[in-house]
């Protein structure tokens, strides 16, 4: 195993040759500052943290270090079995499961980038390898049950899949929830679609504010990343993702 330290915690990691360059930007503070912050502010030790997308360990096993406990939610075979090698050498109380977030009883993912293992595997779109598994799925009522605390702050890092799980996140309880870190997706939302650019684009738009109104309950304390997107994506001419932060009243 490799420690890596990153924002004031250690955390042992395999060691994979091909994660160099990303362990090389996340020891040195590059990697998501924001997300740490807004953990370490929100996580405390009366808190239960429900981590939906734990790709490789990189948040639910920092925030172990902080949290009464951990609730890690991964799908993809090779980061859950990576989730699974860290969790004897790393400190914290965390329970993984292995199921993709829907109320679908099952949930074809596809591998993204050449394989899986990878931050991006998705419900929405697929590379050209063809690989794909059926998940087996959790709702956040059975998650919010496993929850050991009555405090509890989700993140939700799902690769486009946010836009399609309206009715999970309206099921989040607004008194217990002291906030949700949500990752959004836009550009993987609008590759799903077929038509013309500015038809995708328009759709996308009216999906990301249907997405937004599902967290109503919570105050967005980030709005400014929206417009600051979008500004981006104007300059650059393609959709860019963006990180919200809603808050309890």
């Amino acid at each position: 195993m490799r420690a890596i330290t990153y924002f004031d915690k250690t955390v042992y990691f395999p060691d994979k040759p091909e994660k160099k360059r990303f362990f090389a930007r996340l020891q040195a503070g590059q990697w998501e500052p924001g997300t740490f912050q807004n953990i370490a502010r929100l996580v405390d030790a009366k808190t239960t943290f429900i981590d939906i997308g734990g790709w490789i360990g990189v948040t639910p096993y920092w925030a172990a270090q902080s949290a009464n406990n951990v609730i890690v939610v991964e799908p993809d075979p090779v980061c859950f079995d990576i989730l699974t090698q860290m969790k004897a050498d790393n400190i914290g109380e965390v329970e993984l499961v292995n199921a993709a977030l829907s109320q679908d009883e099952r949930l074809v993912l596809n591998s993204v980038g050449g394989g899986f293992g990878s931050s991006e595997t998705s419900a929405l779109i697929a590379d050209d390898t063809g690989m794909a598994i059926t998940a087996e799925t959790v709702t956040i009522p059975k998650l919010q049950a496993m929850a050991k605390t009555d405090r509890l702050c989700f993140k939700v890092d799902i690769e486009g899949y946010e836009y399609k799980a309206l009715d999970q996140f309206r099921a989040i309880d607004r008194k217990r929830t002291a906030g949700v870190l949500l990752a959004v997706h836009p550009q993987i939302l609008a590759a799903s679609f077929s038509g013309p650019a500015a038809l995708r684009a328009l759709r996308t738009v009216a999906a990301t504010v249907r997405l937004i109104r599902s967290f109503r309950g919570f105050r967005l304390e980030n709005r400014s990343a929206i417009w600051t997107a979008m500004r981006k994506s104007i300059a650059r001419r393609e959709l860019r993702g963006f990180d919200l932060l809603f808050l309890a009243k």
